[in-house]
């Protein structure tokens, strides 16, 4: 009986998995319809009611718009660290994951979920855009890790050298990180995303890229007597529903999809609106400044980081 029982389950859930695939086919592969989500969220990974708390934060309908465009990420070849909640972890100990290739890791070794913290700006009623942001914080930041490495040989001895401190300074190591993966809607449901990097954003990788380091490219106005005026791209590309992250920066930026990378699928991220975090949570001592007092947080169309 236990074993039919347990072949009934597993019938039932490859079943409701079955169902979820055809609505998200039927439906739209980058917004698939909450329902068919809600299905494969319970099956795949388990939302612990995170559902109930988007909807508390946006409401119904912008609380399952957060949940449909949650970013599928893409790590590049031995980036271990998973984006994680900081509330229990602020270490690699507890956030670096199994080194398997072309797999899905959702968890770390330690058993933590990748975690996404999330904001939305609904400018809509005013002809604008839905705005969605989805925070990763990472445990610590490093542009060169070979440079990082060399201010390490002798423990102390070499870091307050003017040397030491030159080359700290070019590993661009910090402590604690905060990233983004954003999402623009306009009036129509047509989608753009774009992703932190470095000072400013990426879209699909390409060189120059101004964004990155938060300039927007200027045209000349030649109706206003040549003066120039200001492009406002912001990086903004049409959705993939795909970031990649740079290892140790964890800058980002827009691909189709995965290769033989290492991934985490949007339905083992477990989103945590920012709205619904405590006053000590928010309080939290980070070395570099949180989301919530970001500029960009409140103004999501800035280009700045």
């Amino acid at each position: 009986m236990g074993g039919e029982r347990g072949q009934a389950t597993v019938e039932w859930a490859g079943l409701a998995l079955l169902v979820a695939v055809v609505l998200v086919v039927g439906g739209s592969l980058i917004h698939p319809p909450p329902f068919a989500q809600r299905i494969t969220c319970a099956i795949l990974a388990g939302c612990r009611g995170e559902a109930a708390a988007l909807e508390a934060a946006y409401g119904s309908d912008v609380g399952a718009t957060m949940r449909a465009f949650a970013p599928n990420l893409v790590y590049a070849s031995e980036m271990l660290t998973l984006p994680i909640d900081f509330r229990h972890c602020r270490s690699h100990r507890c956030s670096d994951g199994p080194d398997s290739k072309a797999s899905d890791v959702w968890r770390s070794d330690r058993g933590e979920q990748a975690t996404v913290f999330t904001h939305a700006v609904d400018q809509r009623e005013k002809g604008g855009y839905l705005f969605l942001q989805y925070w990763l914080y990472y445990p610590d930041s490093t542009y060169s890790g070979t440079a990082y490495a060399i201010s390490k040989v002798g423990g102390d001895l070499l870091a307050i050298t003017p040397a030491g401190l030159i080359i700290n300074a070019l590993s661009g190591h910090h402590e604690d990180d905060w990233e983004s993966y954003q999402v623009r809607i306009d009036g129509q449901g047509r989608a753009w995303s774009r992703a932190s990097a470095h000072h400013g954003y990426a879209g699909h990788p390409k060189w120059p890229n101004l964004n990155e380091l938060g300039f927007e490219p200027t045209l000349p106005d030649f109706e206003r007597g040549g003066f120039r005026k200001r492009l406002r791209t912001g990086a903004w590309t049409p959705i993939t529903g795909w970031t990649r992250i740079t290892r140790g920066s964890h800058a980002g930026h827009i691909v189709d999809g995965p290769q033989q990378e290492r991934r985490t699928e949007s339905n083992g991220v477990n989103l945590v609106p920012i709205e619904s975090l405590s006053k000590d949570a928010r309080g939290s001592d980070f070395s570099i400044t949180p989301p919530w007092r970001k500029r960009v947080y409140s103004e999501p169309d800035r280009n700045d980081t």
